[in-house]
């Protein structure tokens, strides 16, 4: 399988530069926002989020990194032609292409479902590994409208294949999904942001790590662009602050992702410039551990 069969010629993320073959770092997006409940626009959002990153400096001065010093390709977009199960299938064989060759897999959704097949072949490469999900939802159904493949499932579906799941900044979902979280020792549920005991809680633990940031996990005030925004979220530099937390076990970050946002209802941009800037400081925060 050649990767780039599955892939749209698009704009580049910020210091995009480097060939694939010399890369640690591979962003890729997948457009598809097709079991979105609320509101669709999230097909947008890699392309958005890329042209977002041209307004940021590439130096971090709270990390004292840049991205000039890390080797990054933007192999730009999954092709979503199909059904659900065809683009779930493309995204999953793309993430074991990259993972083969040794990249670190940067994705931008699209909607939540999307992270499943990029969790499962992150899952198949990397034993036992931890998924750390930032978001507002619990996502822990068992199918909406009669999907299991719905964003609103995504985490319930990749129970089948992680043992650990870290949830910060849930305040929304039914009361079976909260009965389940709090039931299932598989699962670690908060609404509020990580903390250092959380944190190293999670580094006691010794495994590879999957983070996954549903934008709105961000109150609307900060993040408006997303397609089920919920009151009471956290702020932006909250959100930022707690990722910071993760700083000192980066090396065991093996993947991550930042999700639904919906630049028709970003008119400000200021959606898709938050999530370009959490994307820029979590490579930098694994560059520096590679």
């Amino acid at each position: 399988m050649v990767i780039y069969l599955y892939f749209e010629d698009l704009s580049q993320f910020i210091c995009a530069y480097e060939e694939f073959e010399t890369a640690d770092f591979v962003i890729f997006g997948i457009p598809y926002d097709s079991t979105t409940s609320y509101k669709p626009g999230a097909r947008f959002g890699p392309d958005e989020v890329r042209k977002s990153s041209w307004g940021l400096e590439t130096y971090s001065p709270n990390l004292d990194l840049d991205l000039i010093d890390a080797k990054v390709h933007d192999a730009k977009n999954v092709d979503i032609d199909g059904c659900q199960s065809e683009v779930i299938e493309r995204t999953y064989k793309s993430t074991k292409y990259l993972l083969e060759h040794k990249k670190i897999p940067v994705m931008i959704g699209g909607e939540h479902s999307v992270s499943y097949p990029v969790i499962k072949a992150v899952s198949e490469e990397y034993e036992d590994i931890i998924v750390v999900h930032f978001d507002a939802h619990c996502d822990l159904r068992d199918e909406y409208h009669n999907n299991p493949q719905s964003h609103a499932c995504v985490i319930k579906q990749s129970l089948n294949h992680v043992q650990n799941v870290f949830q910060f900044g849930i305040r929304s979902g039914d009361a079976d999904e909260w009965e389940f979280a709090r039931n299932d020792e598989r699962i670690t549920i908060s609404q509020d942001l990580p903390t250092v005991e959380d944190v190293k809680k999670i580094a006691e633990l010794n495994k590879p790590i999957y983070i996954t940031v549903d934008i709105d996990v961000l109150d609307p005030a900060f993040a408006p662009g997303t397609g089920t925004p919920e009151p009471c979220g956290f702020s932006t530099k909250e959100l930022i602050n707690s990722l910071y937390l993760f700083k000192d076990i980066f090396d065991k970050v093996v993947g991550f992702d930042v999700v639904e946002v919906s630049p028709p209802y970003d008119l400000s941009g200021i959606t898709s410039i938050a999530a370009s800037k959490i994307l820029r400081e979590m490579i930098l925060m694994k560059n520096e551990k590679n």
